[in-house]
């Protein structure tokens, strides 16, 4: 085959039909999409591969000819963390970031790529997901679960360590975004709603590499390889990315590595092993409170989990283990002892999940044991002897139960179900937590769904202990619990695809960190009380390649918009998380290919939160050129405007920040 030849554009993917068997076509779209919709946990139960526009042509696209080809695809699944449903079948909405959508949106990290979700709300505190808070329709970063191929990895330590992630861009396969609480579905961590990373499991040998060079003295290379030894599946990734920072004292170093393992133990039945370190080191430049500008942080992280997929196609057995460990280091001013602080905590989970399939529909019953715990200088009580800088501990042991029942009907499907969580954490009670959903499909292009669930977040160790000069943990503090209802509908064709959500929630016992006046000295831990958001997402997408084939035949324009509103009883409290809730954001994303070599992106956010006067608008960029088969050339643009703007409040954001690279694959 020729050079020129090895470079044409993929081929455009059309379906002779779309049946309610898992509406396959949206595996292949390749962009961020609403999807569907998730049944409970018999959905959330899953990791398990599935098949991408690439797997199914049996061909890379590199190599396809330049004229459009039908497919009939299998039906294809989401997974989350126990047993993977199919889209059709599903009852809650999820979006979903594709691995090609990852690779051609101009950003550095996951945070950055989540801006662009409706609903999710990225409040940067500096650059390329050195430090964000992620939320959910009104939520906080302490009520949004975050997990590793179905694994939780939510910190109980604090929110704002939750996305230090062992996982490089490269690993992922796709971004699963669930919206409102889920605790059936993920456990009850899932407040606002819960991010499902899912990785790679290359079925071949190959090898990338990424270096990227940039403004404020920015360096990274990334290079990732896959092997194939008889029946397992190997996969190594390393990164490392340095910059001098945009203003004083936002410098940052970030060290991660990923091994992971698949295991076929038959044709049914596979082991799967991941391990995966991050070693991070930042300025802090008033991330945390504008009158220390000079903070300062270094953390660590270490996972491991062991999963298995055994049994009949009747009866599925899915057993996990997993350890989480996090060191992290805090100055108040860098370089000072005091005021210092040392944290290091411990996750042990190990859970079992059931999934048998009969006549009557699918029932699953999962169990989960968890142990939390954490050794500090400032985060528990006294220990009887003191290790280092270990001064003080506090653990909890929380378990779960939840039994689910999904029912198909021709055009319809319902699941009902709940979890009972239980909790060493004094002070608080045992929890039922009931769900219940159902979709119908009028016809293969439509798709109706409702849901209504609850949930529930423990406090973390920070809100039950943490005490600085510019905070105070409060006393007696509960669990937070939220009940949740969504309204959805779906049009989904191969050129166009459309969804429109009206949602509900009700939090009560909120925890957040309040003053009653600007004066107060100390922000201080409370329950608030009882707050009520409600709001509407739309979403439209367009594959107008189709349209216009000078710019590609996958060229596709994607918009979608979020409008919240937020009552609560709080009174007249000063809220430094739970009341600055995200009211408009509206995202348009341009895709485009111009001949074989040359394609890029454009990335429009206009966001606006209660907190702040006026909107802003950031505008990004993306040119790629292929240079050939294995050589690949990049430049983005970050804020191409230079807008001026703080995603948290008093912490100023990079202007224009221009980036190349070069990669190569094998």
């Amino acid at each position: 085959m020729t050079k020129q030849s090895n470079l044409q554009q993929a081929p455009t993917l059309r379906f002779r039909r779309m049946t309610h068997k898992g509406y396959g076509a949206f595996n292949t779209m390749h962009r961020v999409v609403t999807i569907g919709t998730l049944s409970s946990l018999a959905l959330a139960c899953a990791y398990s591969s599935t098949a991408s526009a690439q797997n199914v042509s049996g061909r890379d696209p590199r190599t396809s000819p330049d004229r459009e080809r039908e497919y009939e695809i299998e039906a294809v699944t989401v997974t989350a963390s126990k047993l993977a449903t199919p889209l059709g079948e599903a009852t809650k909405l999820v979006t979903v970031l594709s691995a090609k959508e990852i690779a051609a949106a101009p950003v550095r990290s996951i945070q950055d790529l989540l801006v662009y979700v409706a609903g999710v709300d990225v409040s940067q505190r500096g650059a390329h997901g050195v430090q964000s808070d992620i939320s959910i329709r009104g939520g906080h970063q302490d009520q949004t679960l975050v997990l590793l191929n179905g694994v939780n990895l939510t910190s109980a330590q604090t929110g704002h360590l939750s996305f230090d992630l062992p996982v490089n861009l490269s690993d992922i396969e796709r971004i699963e975004v669930l919206r409102g609480p889920a605790a059936l579905i993920y456990g009850s961590g899932a407040f606002s709603g819960a991010i499902n990373i899912i990785t790679r499991h290359d079925q071949r040998d190959g090898f990338s590499a990424t270096i990227s060079a940039g403004q404020h003295r920015l360096f990274g290379v990334e290079a990732r390889g896959t092997t194939k030894w008889g029946r397992s599946i190997n996969s190594l990734s390393a990164s490392s990315r340095s910059s001098a920072g945009y203003i004083d004292n936002t410098d940052y170093l970030i060290n991660r590595a990923l091994w992971q393992t698949q295991y076929q133990l038959s044709p049914a039945d596979k082991m799967t092993l991941q391990v995966g370190m991050l070693d991070k080191q930042f300025g802090a430049n008033s991330f945390y409170s504008v009158r220390y500008p000079m903070q300062y942080e270094y953390s660590r992280r270490y996972f491991s989990s062991l999963r298995g997929e055994l049994g009949s196609g009747r009866l599925r057995i899915i057993p996990t283990l997993a350890w989480d460990r996090g060191y992290d280091q805090f100055d108040l001013t860098k370089g000072s002892p005091q005021y210092r602080n040392y944290h290091r905590s411990n996750n042990y989970s190990a859970s079992l999940a059931l999934n048998y399939s009969s006549a009557l529909g699918l029932t699953t019953l999962a169990g989960e044991l968890r142990h939390e715990e954490i050794v500090s200088s400032n985060l528990g009580r006294l220990r009887a002897r003191a290790e280092e800088h270990y001064t003080k501990y506090d653990g909890r042991t929380n378990s779960s139960l939840a039994l689910e029942h999904s029912l198909r009907l021709e055009q319809w499907t319902l699941s009902a179900g709940a979890l009972l969580q239980a909790t060493s954490l004094e002070g608080v009670k045992t929890r039922l937590l009931p769900s219940a959903s159902i979709s119908y499909r009028p016809t293969g292009a439509l798709s109706l769904s409702a849901s209504w669930s609850r949930s529930m977040r423990l406090p973390s160790f920070t809100d039950l202990w943490y005490s600085s000069p510019i905070q105070q943990a409060g006393t007696g503090l509960r669990e937070e619990q939220s009940e949740g209802i969504e309204l959805s509908a779906r049009y989904t064709t191969s050129l166009l695809q459309g969804y429109v959500s009206g949602f509900y929630s009700r939090g009560t016992n909120l925890l957040d960190w309040t003053k009653t006046a600007a004066s107060d000295a100390k922000w201080v831990s409370r329950n608030i009380g009882k707050t009520d958001s409600r709001g509407l997402e739309l979403g439209l997408s367009l594959r107008y390649g189709e349209y216009l084939p000078f710019l590609g035949l996958g060229s596709r324009l994607q918009l979608d918009y979020l409008y919240m509103t937020q009552e609560h009883d709080a009174g007249q409290i000063i809220s430094m998380y739970a009341l600055n809730y995200l009211k408009h954001k509206f995202t348009a994303r341009l895709g485009y290919q111009i001949g074989p070599r040359l394609e890029g992106s454009w990335a429009l956010r206009v966001q606006k939160r209660i907190s702040q006067s006026e909107a802003y608008a950031t505008l990004d960029a993306k040119l790629d050129y292929r240079y050939s088969s294995r050589v690949k050339l990049g430049l983005e643009v970050s804020n191409l405007t230079a807008t001026k703007y703080s995603d948290f409040a008093g912490v100023e954001q990079p202007g224009r920040w221009v980036t190349a690279q070069l990669s190569y694959s094998l």
